[in-house]
């Protein structure tokens, strides 16, 4: 996908920069300090996505985002701004996504990820675009809806009881197991007035948003009522698991998949009820790139396989396997430097955070792959 960024901040375009060139979907055409130049290039150049500042010297990001709607519909505008108060602004003139800075890596990877399956022919219709409400957990939590953006939570509780009962995927819960898990070591009526006010937070801050109340409570039950969200980690794990094996006939709706994986579930939001589903979710991702990359370099698509192995290695930096088939990789692209510095960062790593030595097969296996170089 071709992508300009306009932004005034010299320091952010080049944060940007630096993580939109780690995507192998993404190819920088321009960049821009302001708005002046910046229709012309579009009226004369293909763009499928332009990342756009809002507070900027002379026409802001939201005049300009008008003016590139009319000159290349097809182009989807991510506002990048420090200033919450636009989104409602921005989402009005239809933008694909609107971040808040500081950005993170996380955050512009999942914008990536949903433009480049909203481009793709296999994009079904259980998927993000029939849906009013799009619900991201992987790298962090992000939750919005087609007309209003993003969701505003009233609480930091009233989020967690969010993120919980979704982790359930609709069925119903206890109040009981609830105030266990959210509200432990509390006087039993003080959660129940917490859990209350929670809920109630809750639906106060998705009315904007839907018709209807997404928290439904019953007889001393709560569940969400979710069958109008678009949920990242339930995509990801029904599709995987439809694809046992890897071969020509999925390897590039893989692909597509492995790219939903942009950090682990609920980021940084470490809830101690959610740690077996993170650890859930990481084991199925770390499954799924072995398998994509044994496949790829056994068929000689080396360039993918390395940049999958290199973000599973991020994400399991102490395995064998994932090490042992990207020295490889990097052997079989010719890049010494890189086998020798891929080597050197594992035997490092695996000293000084496990206190042991590589085993006798990563280093005969090392040994082999520099002699070929002689």
């Amino acid at each position: 996908m071709k992508v300009i960024i306009v932004d005034d901040d010299k320091v952010m375009l080049l944060i940007l920069k630096k993580i939109l060139s780690k995507s192998q979907d993404i190819e920088i055409i321009d960049t821009f300090y302001n708005s002046e130049g910046v229709l012309k290039f579009i009226e004369e150049n293909h763009i499928d996505i332009v990342f756009l500042d809002i507070s900027m010297p002379g026409e802001n990001g939201v005049e300009l985002a008008k003016k590139i709607s009319k000159v290349s519909p097809g182009a989807d505008i991510v506002f990048t701004t420090s200033h919450r108060e636009y989104a409602v602004e921005a989402f009005e003139i239809q933008a694909f996504d609107y971040i808040v800075k500081p950005v993170t890596e996380e955050r512009v990877m999942r914008t990536i990820t949903r433009a480049a399956l909203k481009s793709s022919q296999t994009y079904s219709n259980t998927l993000e675009k029939e849906k009013n409400i799009s619900v991201y957990l992987f790298g962090g939590i992000d939750v919005s809806s087609k007309d209003f953006g993003t969701v505003k939570w009233i609480s930091a509780k009233s989020m967690e009881l969010f993120t919980y009962l979704l982790l359930k995927e609709g069925h119903n819960i206890s109040k009981s197991l609830i105030i266990e898990d959210i509200f432990p070591n509390m006087p039993l009526k003080n959660a129940e007035n917490y859990l209350k006010t929670a809920a109630y937070q809750l639906r106060k801050a998705f009315q904007p948003h839907v018709s209807n109340s997404v928290l439904i409570s019953n007889n001393g039950f709560y569940k969400l009522e979710c069958n109008d969200f678009y949920v990242d980690f339930i995509e990801f794990h029904d599709r995987i698991k439809k694809s046992i094996n890897i071969d020509s006939s999925n390897i590039k709706e893989m692909l597509k998949i492995e790219k939903l994986f942009v950090g682990n579930l609920l980021g940084d939001a470490v809830y101690y009820w959610g740690i077996t589903e993170r650890e859930k979710y990481l084991n199925y991702y770390l499954e799924l790139a072995e398998k994509l990359g044994q496949y790829l370099f056994h068929n000689g698509e080396l360039q993918q396989g390395a940049y999958i192995l290199k973000k599973l290695i991020k994400f399991d930096p102490f395995s064998e396997e994932a090490n042992c088939l990207y020295m490889k990789i990097l052997a079989g692209q010719k890049d010494k430097k890189g086998l020798i510095k891929s080597y050197d960062r594992y035997v490092k790593r695996i000293k000084e955070e496990l206190n042991i030595n590589p085993e006798a097969a990563i280093i005969n296996l090392y040994e082999q792959l520099i002699e070929n170089f002689n």
